[in-house]
Parts: C-alpha cells; structure tokens; sequence
C-alpha cells in the first residue's frame, strides 16, 4: 500500500528497528544483522489491519436480542443493559476480550466509541495496540454521566492530559449521533475538538428512519445538519453514511470528512447499503469497520471485507462496483487516513510504524494463490493471521497472543455472562 498504491512484492526483506519500518529491501542472505528474524517465507506480510469503526466493550453483549427490529434490540436490550450494568470492570472485561479477538483477527488499530473510556485507553495500551478512542457524549444520562454533570467531558480532559502525545492512543470526543444530540451539544462537541485538535466521531445516516426525523425536527438531512451547524468544521470521521445524499457526500469532500462502511451491521441490522462507489468517486476517504459486536456480532475485519465487496456487487447489479484491491485498501491505509494516521501506519513503507500481520495462506481454502489481493477478500477468515506486530513489538505469534492468559480472561468473560443474564431475568 505504499503511496496508497495496492501492490504485491515478492522475496522481500522489511527490516524494523526500534518501533520503524527501516528498510524494505529485496532478500539476500547477507546484509542486515538481526537480534530477532521472523521467518515469514511463503507466507504475505501485510500492514496491520485497522478498525475504523466499534464499540469495542460490547463483545459482552454479543448475540443478545438477536434478528429483532432494531429499535426493540436497541430500547430493549441494549440500552437498559447498558444502564444497569456498564461500570468500570464490566468495560474492562469487555475490552480486554475484543483486544484478543482483534489481534487474533490481524487488527493492529482499533476506533472505539463508548463510555469509560480512560479505562479502554489503559487495556487498548497493555494489550499494544494502536487506538483512536473516544468518550460519547449526548443529551442523554450515560453509565458514566448518570447525573449529566459533565463526567463525560471529565473523562475526555483525561484521555487527553494522559493520552494526548502517546504514540499508539489517540484521545478522540464522539457525540454519538445527530438525532440524539441538541445544536448545543453537537457544537460543544466541535468546539472541543478543534481546541484539543482531536478528531470527532459520530454516526451519520445510519437508517432511514433517522433521515425523515432530521428532516421533520431540522428540515435537514443529518450531515447538512452538522455542516450548517459548522461541526464540520473540526475533523470528522462519520460512521455509517448509509443514505447520504450527493450533496452531503460534496459536502463531506469539501470538509475532509471521512466515512467507514460497516457492512455487515448495517445488513443485520436492516439499515441498507452504504453508497460505496459514490463515496469514492466523490473523493471521500472510506475505511472500514464492524461496529459493535452486539450487532455484527464479531470484530472480523477479513470478513468484512468480503461481505463489503460482495454486498456493493449486489445493490450496484454489476461485479466491478468495488474490487479486492479497493477493499484491501479501506482495511489498511484507508482506515489509517480516516483516523488521521496516514502518516504513520497503515502501509509497509520506510520510516512508518511497524504495524503488520503475517498471513499464511498455505491452506486448502487459500489456494492456489494467483492474486494475493483476491484471496484476502475473498478467501481469508482470518484464521490464518499467525503473526502480529504493532510498533514494532510482537503481539502474537503462531497464534499465540504474547504475555495473555486466555484461561483466565475467559474465565473473567464467563463471570460477566452472568451478570448480563441475571440483569435480564431482574
């Protein structure tokens, strides 16, 4: 992905010093002296994989209310859930399995959306990750601003004295969506962006019914909204943009707004289908993300990108509506540029952060290999990641997660299993 270029490079040598990619260089047996050589012959070696879009605690509600109408998941399931049970430890438990599920899965960068989230900044950065993190804010009482008096913004002024020059945390505000936010929270919002000069996150045009109620309450479509309102004005990352219109999509170009396809939430979800093509053609910068794991219900990335392709493929009637290589690039230098990280992750290029998986693709499902770009989005379950690196520092090896005790986080996941399930049967 160098240059933003998809490319496939054969019988390489990529040399890491400290937390740098410091040469990429053709193999020779002579050359560099390494302290530590990963062997990584007829396997790919690829930038990291970035989640553009999630609610990462959420892996503890995974598989709950299940195939019901959105709002009945949502006003019945999630929220009230989320109101007697989201605390400190349950976002820690919650965390710390999607940062296993995640490198497990080949992601070296994750966005997430949620409350408490000094706590997810503190487990993202034990687990060495590479994180754009961001406390919700809105016009409702939130598990960690129950009494609405400001614990949201406490949090944030945290992330950012703890977390605002850090390498891999980036401290990020997300006002969770136009329709339950007020003028004034949404301009607060971007105002605290702009000052703290973080990105803001938010989801956009998720259904439909959230575009007739922008226009019956505003008399606007929601990204209109937050132009007018001059929210736009500060970084933007828009999650969903499912009925965005072409003049919001203009509008989002004019801004550098960036968008992330979450396609397989907004299907099980019934949302419909971003308007992919249209985005890119546009010149808006599009990554891709899986959205919370209770409405996905994994943090699978390969998958998404083979169900991204295949879903635009469908809605557009045409196979050449979107290809491997455009897919590959959203889960890499693409997510990386949404977030505001082009410069320092999300391709194997000298000088960038060493954030890369190794992919072994020496499996019955995997071959025979004559487009590496193909198999990735179409092939890959990502079961085959054996390797991670993330800063230059080995995550996971041979499908072992270094320094993790799986028994034990299991064992933890399980006790909040039951929390969840007597909250339910209270």
């Amino acid at each position: 992905m160098a240059g933003g270029k998809y490319e496939t490079l054969k019988d390489r040598f990529l040399g890491v010093v400290g937390t740098r990619i410091a040469e990429i260089s053709p193999w020779t047996d002579e050359g560099w002296k390494s302290s530590r050589t990963l062997d990584a012959r007829d396997q790919i070696v690829m930038p990291g994989l970035v989640n553009a879009h999630s609610h990462l605690p959420m892996t503890l509600f995974r598989g709950l209310g299940d195939d019901l109408p959105f709002h009945d998941w949502l006003n019945k399931y999630i929220l009230p859930l989320e109101g007697k049970l989201v605390a400190p430890d349950f976002v820690r438990v919650g965390t710390e399995l999607a940062c296993a599920e995640s490198i497990l899965g080949g992601v070296t960068t994750l966005y997430d959306m949620y409350y408490f989230e000094d706590v997810i900044a503190e487990v993202v950065d034990r687990f060495g990750l590479r994180g754009v993190l961001g406390e919700t804010v809105f016009d409702f009482a939130a598990p960690d601003n129950k009494a609405k008096d400001g614990s949201d913004y406490r949090i944030l002024d945290k992330l950012v004295e703890r977390w605002g020059t850090h390498e891999r945390i980036r401290p990020m505000i997300a006002p969770h969506a136009p329709y339950t936010c007020s003028d004034a929270t949404l301009k607060g919002a971007a105002a605290y962006a702009q000052k703290k000069n973080i990105l803001l996150g938010i989801h956009v045009s998720e259904t439909r019914g959230e575009v007739e109620g922008s226009l019956k309450d505003h008399g606007k479509t929601p990204a209109q909204r937050l132009y007018d309102l001059g929210v736009m004005e500060a970084r933007c990352c828009f999650a969903h943009c499912v009925h965005v219109t072409p003049t919001e999509i203009a509008l989002m170009e004019r801004t550098e707004t960036s968008a992330v396809y979450n396609p397989e939430s907004n299907m099980k979800l019934g949302a419909g289908a971003m308007p992919l093509r249209a985005l890119l053609d546009g010149g808006v910068t599009v990554a891709l993300g899986t959205d919370g794991p209770a409405s996905n219900n994994d943090l699978n990335i390969f998958k998404e990108m083979d169900t991204g392709a295949k879903l635009q493929k469908l809605t557009e009637s045409r196979n050449d509506a979107v290809t491997a290589p455009e897919l590959l690039r959203m889960a890499t230098l693409g997510g990386a540029e949404a977030l505001g990280l082009g410069k320092i992750t999300g391709s194997l290029e000298v000088g960038k952060f060493a954030d890369f998986i190794i992919v072994d693709p020496r499996v019955p499902h995997m071959q025979p290999l004559y487009d590496v770009a193909a198999q990735l989005v179409y092939a890959s379950t990502g079961q085959e990641v054996r390797t991670s690196v993330c800063h230059g520092k080995v995550l996971m090896e041979d499908r072992r997660i270094v320094g993790l005790d799986m028994t034990g986080l299991l064992k933890r996941v399980d006790e909040m299993r039951l929390r969840v399930e007597h909250a339910l049967r209270a």
